[in-house]
C-alpha cells in the first residue's frame, strides 16, 4: 500500500550508525544503505518492553538511489545474518546483518537492489510491480523459492531465488475471492502455512461491517485450478492487516498498521493460535503488542518475519513502508517473544 497519507515525522535517538559497502568494483560509489541504531522510545531509551515483545535493536535505513523504499515485506535468514525484502514498485533487497555483543540488531552491509521481473525477464511496471507479502518456501532459506502476492494485478508468483534475482516467476492459481477486494487494499500478506498450503490475507474490508477475508489456497500447483478454502479475520478497527509470519506453535503472527489525522501511526501485533485455524474459521486471536508513533520509534509498519534464536528465542522482525515520501522513514525493528506462543 502507497502514497495514502502523510504521517508525522517521528523524531528518533541515534545512538550509533554503520553503513553497508558496495560490491568490491563499486566500493568509491556511494553504498546502498547506510543505518543508525534507534532506541525503541525516544523519550525513554532504556526502556524495551512493548507488551510480550522485548527490543532487540532498530535501524533507521537510508540511501541514495532512487529504487530504495516502499519495502513491504522482509524474511531472514535462520541464523539472521540476511534480509530479503520486496518493494510496491517491484525491487528486491538482499543484505547482511549484524548484531552487537548482547545479539542486538546493530547493523547491516552489502547491500544490492534489484528488479523484480516477469516471466518474459523484463522489469515489472507500473500496476504490475506492487508486491506487498513475500514467505519462504523453506523457511530460513532466503535463497531459495519464495512466493509473492502482489495488488492491483493481483496475483501471487512463485519465485526460484537460487538463480538469483534474475529469476523468472510462475503463477500459483488462487481463488476469485480476491475479485471483490478494492484498488490497493487487496492481497496483503501471504504465508506457507503448511508445505501444500498458502494462507493470505485481504488488507481491509470489502465492506463496512464486514470480516477481513482471508484463504487457503493450495501451492504450488502449478497449472492446478485453484483449491480455495476460506477464512476470516474478526476486524480490530481501525487496524488493517499488512504482514503475516508462522509462529513456531503452528499458529500465526499477523502484524496491521492504523493511521488517521487525529491518531496518527500505530501498529499491533497479533498471535492466531493454531486451533482456531481451519477452513471457514473466524481468526481473532490475541494482541501481543501494541505501539503508537506518539512515543515510539515506528513508522508505516508492513513487513514481518520471524526466526528462531540458538536457544529457542522467537525473534521478529519488521520493517516499514516509507511511501517513498521525504517526512517518513524505513525502520527495520527486531523484538523477542516474551511471555509463551
Amino acid at each position: 500500500m502507497k502514497g495514502r497519507f502523510l504521517p508525522l515525522l517521528v523524531a528518533g535517538l541515534v545512538l550509533a550508525s554503520s553503513t553497508v559497502g558496495m560490491p568490491a568494483d563499486r566500493a568509491r560509489e556511494a553504498p546502498v544503505v547506510t543505518a543508525s541504531r534507534i532506541p525503541l522510545y525516544a523519550d525513554n531509551p532504556m526502556e524495551r518492553r512493548a507488551g510480550q515483545l522485548v527490543y532487540r535493536g532498530g535501524l533507521v535505513l537510508r540511501s541514495g538511489r532512487r529504487e530504495f523504499g516502499g519495502w513491504s515485506d522482509l524474511a531472514v535468514s535462520a541464523d539472521g545474518s540476511e534480509l530479503l525484502a520486496i518493494s510496491d514498485q517491484g525491487h528486491w533487497l538482499g543484505a547482511h546483518l549484524s548484531y552487537d555483543p548482547n545479539g542486538d540488531l546493530a547493523g547491516i552491509s552489502d547491500g544490492e537492489i534489484a528488479p523484480m521481473l516477469d516471466a518474459a525477464g523484463r522489469p515489472l511496471r507500473g500496476l504490475e510491480s506492487d508486491s506487498e507479502g513475500l514467505t519462504l518456501e523453506r523457511a530460513g532459506d532466503v535463497h531459495g523459492t519464495v512466493a509473492v502476492s502482489f495488488e492491483h494485478h493481483v496475483r501471487i508468483s512463485r519465485y526460484d531465488l537460487s538463480k538469483g534475482f534474475g529469476a523468472r516467476p510462475t503463477n500459483v492459481p488462487i481463488g476469485n475471492w480476491v475479485d471483490v477486494l478494492h484498488t490497493n487494499k487487496q492481497l496483503e500478506a501471504v504465508t506457507l502455512w503448511h508445505p501444500d498450503t498458502l494462507i493470505a490475507f485481504a488488507e481491509a474490508k470489502v465492506n463496512p461491517g464486514d470480516d477481513l477475508l482471508a484463504a487457503m489456497e493450495a501451492y504450488p500447483n502449478e497449472g492446478g485450478e485453484p483449491m480455495t478454502r476460506m477464512l476470516s479475520v474478526v476486524p480490530h478497527d481501525p487496524f488493517a492487516i499488512t504482514s503475516v509470519a508462522n509462529a513456531p506453535d503452528g499458529g500465526l503472527y499477523l502484524l496491521e498498521r492504523r493511521f488517521s489525522l487525529l491518531g496518527g501511526m500505530g501498529m499491533e501485533l497479533r498471535h492466531i493460535p493454531a486451533d482456531e485455524i481451519r477452513p471457514g474459521a473466524r481468526l481473532n486471536g490475541e494482541v501481543i503488542a501494541n505501539l503508537s508513533y506518539q512515543n515510539a520509534n515506528i513508522d508505516n509498519m508492513e513487513g514481518l518475519a520471524l526466526r528462531r534464536g540458538p536457544k529457542g528465542e522467537i525473534f521478529l522482525y519488521m520493517i516499514s513502508d516509507d511511501n517513498y515520501l521525504p517526512i517518513q522513514r524505513t525502520l527495520l525493528l527486531m523484538f523477542e517473544v516474551r511471555g509463551g506462543n
